[in-house]
């Protein structure tokens, strides 16, 4: 795993910094598309009510843009929260997506794959020289950690038991 990430230097990460924020937009790009899709979905249902899933997934046709907006300006520190905090809470999501994967009500695509990919986000935000380019120095991540893991296990507990 050394020879993957020394190649990242402290003295010049904006390399490094272009290809996640790419591979990011493509994520979120094809995340857009299917939140639009199920948005047509709902909005076509003359029965269907809003939920949690449903309101979470909604707002991220919002929260998405404006993540990307604030790493655009100057001060990334906000942007790199915003997309740090959304990258966490679905790992933790995922993770608890377990239990229905097991129980056999879940599928692997919808269980696996989402895992993988959340926690190379999480694992590239948080690379020194990455999340120092951004301004999310250790203190940061730590506060950030404290505060979203909690509220991920909260909504699957939420989620599952009610």
């Amino acid at each position: 795993m050394n020879t993957f990430i020394s190649p990242i230097k402290k003295e010049n990460p904006i390399i490094w910094v272009k290809f996640l924020l790419i591979l990011l937009a493509i994520f979120y790009a094809w995340s857009i598309a299917g939140t639009l899709g199920i948005l047509v979905d709902y909005v076509q249902c003359k029965s269907c009510h809003l939920g949690l899933y449903l309101f979470l997934k909604f707002s991220s046709l919002f929260y998405i843009p404006w993540a990307f907006y604030k790493l655009s300006k100057p001060k990334k520190l906000w942007g790199w929260i915003y997309i740090y905090a959304e990258q966490l809470f679905s790992l933790v999501i995922h993770v608890g997506m377990a239990y229905s994967y097991f129980k056999g009500k879940g599928s692997i695509n919808g269980f696996l794959i989402p895992l993988m990919i959340r926690g190379f986000f999480v694992y590239c935000l948080c690379i020194d020289p990455l999340a120092e380019y951004f301004g999310a120095y250790v203190g940061y991540r730590q506060i950030a950690r404290t505060v979203i893991i909690p509220f991920a296990v909260i909504y699957i507990l939420i989620m599952y038991l009610f």
